[in-house]
C-alpha cells in the first residue's frame, strides 16, 4: 500500500495511489458501492488535480427503458469526485454537500463510462469540482455535473 505524505505528494505518488484502485491494498475498495461498480483507473493529473475513472455499464445498472439508471451515472460521478477529494484531503475523510448532474445522451449496456473530475477550488474544508461523464466508444459526451464536498476533522479508518 503506498503511504500517503502531502510533503511528498507528486504525479507518481498519485499514480501509484490510483492504480491500486481495484486491489485488496486499496482501503476504500473492499466495501459498498465502490466494490459494485468497479472502477478501473485511466489518468491523473497531480498538477491540475483531475482524475479519470471508467466505469462499464452493468445489467443491474439499468433503468427499466434498458439505459444506464440516472441514480447511477451520479453515483459514479460522486465515486470519482470523492476519490479524487479524498486524495487531496488524506487522511481526512470527506463528504458531498451537494451534487448537480446534466444528463445528455443515454448511456447504454454494454457501454463503457470515463468520468472526469477537475477540482476548480481547494480551501481548508470545502472543495469544488466539475466533471464530465463520456462514453468511451464515440467520446460522446453523456453528462456533466458540479459538485461541493466537505473536508471532515476525521479520519478514515484505515484497518477495514
Amino acid at each position: 500500500m503506498v503511504v500517503f505524505n502531502k510533503k511528498d505528494s507528486n504525479q507518481s505518488v498519485m499514480e501509484k495511489w490510483f492504480s491500486q484502485i481495484n486491489t485488496s491494498a486499496f482501503t476504500m475498495t473492499n466495501v459498498g458501492v465502490l466494490d459494485l461498480l468497479n472502477p478501473s483507473f485511466v489518468s491523473c493529473s497531480h498538477e491540475k488535480k483531475e482524475l479519470t475513472l471508467s466505469f462499464d455499464v452493468k445489467d443491474w445498472e439499468l433503468n427499466p427503458e434498458g439505459g444506464l439508471h440516472g441514480g447511477i451515472i451520479v453515483t459514479g460521478f460522486d465515486t470519482t469526485f470523492g476519490l479524487l477529494c479524498h486524495y487531496y484531503a488524506k487522511p481526512n475523510m470527506v463528504c458531498t454537500i451537494n451534487i448537480a448532474t446534466t444528463f445528455l445522451q443515454p448511456i447504454l449496456p454494454n457501454d463503457t463510462v470515463e468520468y472526469h473530475a477537475r477540482i476548480i477550488s481547494h480551501g481548508k474544508t470545502v472543495v469544488s469540482m466539475v466533471g464530465e461523464a463520456r462514453i468511451k466508444r464515440n467520446n460522446i459526451l453523456a453528462a456533466t455535473a458540479t459538485t461541493t464536498f466537505m473536508v471532515l476533522d476525521k479520519q478514515m479508518d484505515q484497518t477495514k
